[in-house]
């Protein structure tokens, strides 16, 4: 029960994320979304010239920050937070793809499944780091088994989005 209630939580969370991303857009000139794109990830500014780090890094930078919030007892709040954000970008960039007059085949193959994966597998990286109650304490520990599954789904799916990439893009 408790597990499909935290579902429901991420879900609702990436809603209102991708929501305000696509209003933020709207808020921002077009040059400066442009330039705040090419800031967090400039794949979404030239799809044509995507190296496999450049597919890497952001992912990594990503999940580092996420588990640097969720492993810390006193920060793991801010683990939800920082996915989204990832969110909000998600929905920003999402919106810039779709201005754009040929875009639709790459947001609609590469861009929206993709991100929409990572970010549900963010939300479950932030429970890898969880307490139970011992006697009058909390103990808190490490899934190790939900963060092998994780980091190995997160491999697939990169892997899958080289793929999509390189040979159908």
């Amino acid at each position: 029960m408790f597990r499909s209630i935290l579902i429901i939580q991420f879900a609702v969370i990436l809603a209102i994320s991708f929501i305000s991303g696509v209003v933020c857009f709207q808020l921002f000139p077009l040059d400066k979304a442009m330039q705040l794109i090419g800031y967090i990830d400039p794949r979404v500014l030239d799809v044509q010239d995507i190296s496999i780090l450049g597919t890497i890094a952001p992912l990594v930078i990503w999940v580092l920050l996420v588990l640097f919030f969720a492993t810390h007892p006193y920060l793991h709040v801010l683990a939800r937070l920082v996915v989204a954000v990832k969110a909000t970008f998600f929905g920003f960039s999402s919106v810039f793809l779709l201005t754009q007059q040929e875009s639709l085949l790459i947001y609609s193959v590469w861009w929206f499944p993709f991100q929409l994966v990572y970010c549900f597998l963010l939300f479950l990286l932030c429970s890898v780091y969880a307490s139970k109650k011992v006697g009058g304490n909390r103990k808190y520990f490490f899934a190790q088994k939900l963060f092998v599954t994780l980091v190995v789904m997160l491999i697939i799916i990169c892997v899958g989005e080289n793929v999509v990439i390189n040979y159908i893009l």
